[in-house]
């Protein structure tokens, strides 16, 4: 196929690799039944892209649990359990921290794991994603005691030293500008920024989108970039069941 302009930087930073990229998709704020999930799952069955769907357990509903299990690329991270703020007054949001009861938060995981679990079974992996990808340090440290496996938020900030059979699993580009009227940053500067880090030699990159986000222009653009990448020898889409075994 024809590579549009926006993405022959790329090609050419991928052309340029001597060995090939490991690349994944995490897409935030499942469990709704909203259309634009829905176009989502459609996207993905079409592309037959591996997919990491972060589902809010206390959002799942009977009607997207059946559209998720009928898509065989996806797989099911845990979002928190209800994407609730629990933020100080003028601090940034979060879910797993803040001035919640550590117990309560512990049973809340829980109780959202277990929910996962009866809708999804295997396919939903042990891997937890922190609401607005935020989780308090002392949280992190009881997160394998709750049997989660894999933390995955953005690669920023120093929680320390992860606890033992802890692994992180970040993403590294979201092309949602949240500061600038929470609009899609379009395909050109969605590649730029996978150039950069192609020619950077990072290894394993992940990418985040929000499907809640996204208008019929995000999709399209989605669709001919991941087009291109999956038929680009120097890009291995890969799945998380396959970079949890990897150690990614």
């Amino acid at each position: 196929m024809r590579v549009p302009a926006e993405l022959t930087a790329l090609v050419s930073a991928l052309d340029a690799r001597s060995e090939p990229i490991t690349l994944w998709w995490r897409d935030d704020d499942a469990g709704q039944g909203h259309p634009r999930l829905f176009a989502l799952l459609d996207l993905v069955r079409a592309l037959h892209a591996p997919i990491a769907l972060a589902v809010v357990p206390a959002w799942l509903t009977p009607e997207v649990a059946s559209a998720i299990r009928t898509t065989a690329e996806a797989r099911v991270l845990q979002h928190g359990f209800a994407h609730t703020d629990h933020a100080p007054a003028g601090t940034r949001k979060i879910e797993l921290g803040g001035a919640v009861a550590r117990a309560v938060l512990a049973s809340r995981l829980k109780a959202g794991s277990a929910i996962l679990r009866a809708a999804f079974g295997a396919r939903a992996l042990p891997v937890l994603v922190p609401p607005w990808n935020r989780i308090a340090p002392d949280v992190a440290q009881i997160l394998p005691d709750l049997g989660f496996r894999v933390l995955s938020i953005w690669d920023e900030g120093d929680l320390g030293p992860m606890p033992a059979g802890l692994m992180r699993l970040d993403v590294h580009l979201d092309p949602i500008a949240w500061r600038h009227g929470r609009r899609w940053v379009g395909l050109a500067q969605l590649a730029y920024g996978l150039a950069t880090r192609v020619r950077r030699g990072q290894k394993t990159i992940g990418i985040v989108t929000h499907h809640l986000e996204m208008d019929a222009r995000a999709f399209a653009e989605l669709a001919l970039l991941w087009s291109v990448l999956r038929r680009h020898p120097g890009v291995r889409l890969m799945g998380v069941e396959e970079l949890i075994g990897a150690g990614a």
